[in-house]
C-alpha cells in the first residue's frame, strides 16, 4: 500500500533539533551490498494511510529564504515550506516515501535547499531546488551520518557535522566537514578528535 503523510501547518512552535540516530560498525562488502539493495523509501510490512491536520510541531528545525518570503522546516520526517505570512504548508519531499528528511537550509541565492535524508540507506547530505524538485545526493557514505548543513556565503560549499557510526559505548566525536555542492570527497575542517564541534555557521 502506498505510504503518504498529509500535514497542514499554519503555526510553527516549539522549534528545535530533530534527526534519527543510528548505530553500527564497519561492515563487510556483503553487508554493504545488502544495504544498497534495500530501498529505504518503501514501507515494509502492513501499512495504512492516516490523514490529519496540525497547527504546531515539536523538535523542528527551520530556515528563512533569503528574500524573506518563505519558511522551510522539517516535521514528521518530511521537509515543508510555508509562506512567511502564513497559510498552508507544502511538502517538498513527499516523493521520498518513508525516508527521513530533515535540517533544511536555503542556499544564499534562495534557489536551492540543502537537507539531510536517509533515502539511500544512511543520513547523508542532499540538495533540492527551492520548490522541492530535482533532489540529488551530495555525499554518500553508509558508515557515517551528517546533520546541520550550513552554506558558505558564495553558495559553492556546504558544511555539515559528520558522525562516523560506532558501537554503543564508544566515544568517537563528530567533526565538521565541507562538501562542494556538486559532490566529491569533502574536506575535514575540524577533526573528530576535537569533541564538541556542532552547528556550523560560516561568516560572510
Amino acid at each position: 500500500m502506498p505510504y503518504s503523510r498529509y500535514v497542514l501547518v499554519t503555526i510553527l512552535g516549539l522549534l528545535g533539533l530533530s534527526g534519527p540516530l543510528a548505530w553500527g560498525g564497519q561492515e563487510s562488502e556483503e553487508e554493504e551490498a545488502k544495504k544498497e539493495a534495500w530501498d529505504t523509501t518503501l514501507a515494509r510490512g502492513e501499512t495504512r494511510e492516516i490523514e490529519f491536520s496540525t497547527e504546531e510541531g515539536t523538535f523542528m528545525s527551520l530556515d528563512v529564504s533569503p528574500d524573506g518570503q518563505w519558511i522551510v522546516f522539517d516535521l514528521l520526517a518530511h521537509v515543508y515550506r510555508v509562506p512567511i505570512s502564513g497559510g498552508t504548508a507544502e511538502c517538498l519531499t513527499q516523493d521520498s516515501g518513508v525516508a527521513v528528511n530533515y535540517h533544511p537550509a536555503y542556499s544564499p541565492d534562495g534557489e536551492q535547499i540543502a537537507f539531510v535524508s536517509d533515502r539511500k540507506g544512511q543520513s547523508n547530505l542532499w540538495i533540492m531546488d527551492a520548490d522541492g524538485s530535482n533532489p540529488r545526493q551530495v555525499h554518500h557514505d553508509l558508515n557515517s551520518r551528517v546533520v546541520e548543513p550550513a552554506w558558505t556565503a558564495d553558495g559553492s560549499y556546504i558544511i555539515v557535522r559528520k558522525q562516523p557510526l560506532s558501537r554503543p559505548g564508544s566515544r568517537m566525536s563528530p567533526g565538521l566537514f565541507m562538501y562542494h555542492r556538486e559532490g566529491g570527497e569533502g574536506v575535514e575542517l575540524i577533526g573528530r578528535d576535537q569533541s564538541g564541534a556542532a552547528w556550523p555557521a560560516p561568516s560572510k
